[in-house]
């Protein structure tokens, strides 16, 4: 049980992180005020990101160390649900580029990111859905926790449906969301 409390810690830690990330870049690029006033227009998506960033966080670790000890071969896995952690986190920051492109003289692209804000909000949480059903996927077909092993979902069917559902999802987002935050 200590290992999995390590793994939790470890999660909600990254979880931190990240909203500390998010608001750092706001208060550079504006101003503290500024990042109190986009943290409350839209504290539940920054809740949602970091909520399943520190998931895939915590997951990860408990799947590095579960195949430490058990010396298994899941590292394709383990690496591809890495990087799609790591496109959430640039997802999850990118509509802040419109704040800092303009004086890079890129004021076009500054323009389409702000418009598109809230899609890539949207990118970032379902790049994070899809993170957590590799990782679970990943860890209940080496059997690396009883539990998850145990359940009646079959991951990877959830993995693919995800997979094949976040087009549909990020396009249907492009649409509702243009100008919406």
């Amino acid at each position: 049980m200590g290992a999995i409390r390590k793994n939790i810690v470890t999660g909600v830690i990254a979880a931190i992180l990240l909203v500390l990330v998010y608001a750092s870049v706001i208060t550079l690029v504006q101003d503290w005020r500024h990042t109190l006033q986009q943290t409350a227009k839209l504290w539940y998506w920054v809740l949602l990101l970091a909520a399943g960033f520190g998931t895939q966080v915590g997951l990860f670790s408990f799947i590095r160390d579960a195949l430490r000890q058990r010396r298994a071969a899941a590292t394709a896995s383990v690496t591809a649900s890495g990087g799609v952690s790591a496109g959430s986190m640039i997802a999850c920051c990118a509509h802040h580029l419109g704040d800092v492109l303009p004086f890079a003289g890129l004021a076009g692209v500054a323009a389409f990111v702000v418009e598109y804000q809230l899609f890539f909000v949207v990118l970032g949480i379902v790049s994070n859905f899809i993170g957590i059903t590799v990782m679970l996927e990943t860890i209940q077909r080496h059997n690396l926790c009883p539990w998850v092993g145990a359940w009646r979902w079959n991951m990877n069917r959830v993995k693919k449906g995800a997979m094949v559902s976040a087009p549909l999802v990020l396009v249907a987002a492009a649409f509702l969301t243009k100008g919406a935050v």
